[in-house]
């Protein structure tokens, strides 16, 4: 202990070459450090998420666009499964269905809409931390980061985003009525602000309400009138917001049947009953049924090869570092030789003199060390709070 205050004013002394050391050091450290556990996090997020479902059926086409936007709530160019799908299975004693609509946005995060059951079934459990699930359309439970984003509890409200605002036959702007916020889940569900399907329906333009159509004055509004049915024009301003005093002005127009969703979530009985439901759905033309973690098992092979090249790196990293730390420490005992020689004419032992040259690297590479500890410490922190994945 006697001798740290030498070991440190000398490394203060020649801050270039320590600062220099300290640098190589944490650079070589915290490259495998944050590779190692970003993937090792990754993985287990991925695979938690995808066990959530067994079987995700949807439209024919691209299988990661399919677990993208059923799972994760990610855009992806999928075509839409029709609502006739979901009732369908839904009757199969084989299995429990669970529809899955995540076509729209509001303020930049999905909305989703589904019904009770995902609730139930989801991967962790998603109990509420203020308010209620949604029991109508209008109706919206927000997810906790969507919710601290934005600032929303039970009461609070948000619109969804215009898909094409100068198209007046277009939905406008829903005003979605916050009743709920879910507890935190580390998974997409954080994201997400979740409705019923009527309001899937109502964002898609299918349903809307408006004054009666008996009372409406502006002629340029009324297409026709014929044996007390009125058509009206689509230039007809609708409620932009589902209260309870104009809630059973909100109709449906056209056949629920070819309504669209993203994906059904199918949980069969049993394993013989998901191969069953599997070889029957991939023999239809327009329908594919796929295990999602099958699919996320071919995203983490990929990450598990970009984690080598990075092992590589780190090795590479590491035998110059190491190259660097036996350089320095020859030069600094050569260029000490005379201060070295010093101290033995004062009656310092050769241990004295080693403690000094090797306290100071070791020191240094200690330093080095617990700042790429503390980065990637922060940096995995700031990680786990922007959640969800791809």
């Amino acid at each position: 202990m006697k001798l740290l205050p030498l070991i440190w004013w000398h490394a203060w002394r020649h801050r270039g070459r320590s600062i220099l050391l300290i640098a190589c050091v944490a650079v070589a450290m915290l490259v495998p450090l944050l590779s190692r556990s970003l993937a090792s996090r990754f993985e287990s997020a991925q695979r938690e998420r995808a066990e959530m479902a067994p079987l995700v059926v949807g439209a024919k086409g691209g299988r990661f666009d399919l677990v993208l936007a059923s799972l994760y709530f990610r855009p992806a160019p999928l075509d839409p499964l029709a609502f006739k799908q979901f009732e369908t299975l839904a009757q199969d004693p084989l299995a429990t269905a669970i529809p899955i609509h995540s076509r729209f946005t509001a303020a930049g995060d999905p909305v989703v809409a589904t019904d009770i059951g995902y609730f139930q079934r989801a991967s962790v459990p998603l109990p509420l931390v203020d308010g209620r699930l949604y029991s109508r359309m209008g109706e919206a439970v927000a997810g906790a980061s969507a919710a601290a984003r934005h600032e929303l509890d039970a009461g609070a409200s948000i619109f969804s985003d215009v898909t094409e605002a100068y198209n007046i036959t277009k939905s406008p702007s829903l005003k979605l009525n916050i009743v709920g916020v879910l507890a935190p889940t580390g998974t997409s569900d954080d994201e997400a602000i979740f409705v019923d399907l009527e309001t899937a329906w109502l964002l898609e333009g299918f349903a809307h309400g408006h004054d009666d159509a008996q009372t409406i004055e502006r002629p340029d509004l009324v297409i026709a009138k014929k044996d007390g049915q009125v058509a009206l024009s689509e230039a007809l301003r609708t409620y932009e917001e589902v209260t309870i005093d104009n809630a059973e002005s909100f109709h449906i127009h056209g056949s629920r049947d070819a309504f669209p969703l993203t994906a059904v979530l199918l949980y069969p009985n049993d394993d013989r009953a998901a191969t069953i439901l599997t070889a029957r759905l991939n023999a239809s033309d327009d329908v594919q049924a796929i295990e999602p973690a099958a699919v996320v098992d071919e995203l983490i092979a990929f990450v598990v090869r970009l984690r080598l090249v990075f092992d590589a790196i780190s090795i590479v990293l590491g035998l110059s570092t190491t190259a660097l730390i036996t350089l320095i420490a020859m030069l600094g005992y050569r260029l000490r030789a005379e201060e070295l020689r010093t101290l033995a004419d004062m009656g310092g032992s050769r241990w004295t003199a080693g403690v000094l040259v090797g306290g100071e690297l070791g020191s240094l590479v200690l330093l080095g060390a617990m700042i790429a500890i503390g980065l990637a410490w922060i940096t995995l922190a700031i990680a786990s709070g922007a959640s969800a994945f791809v």
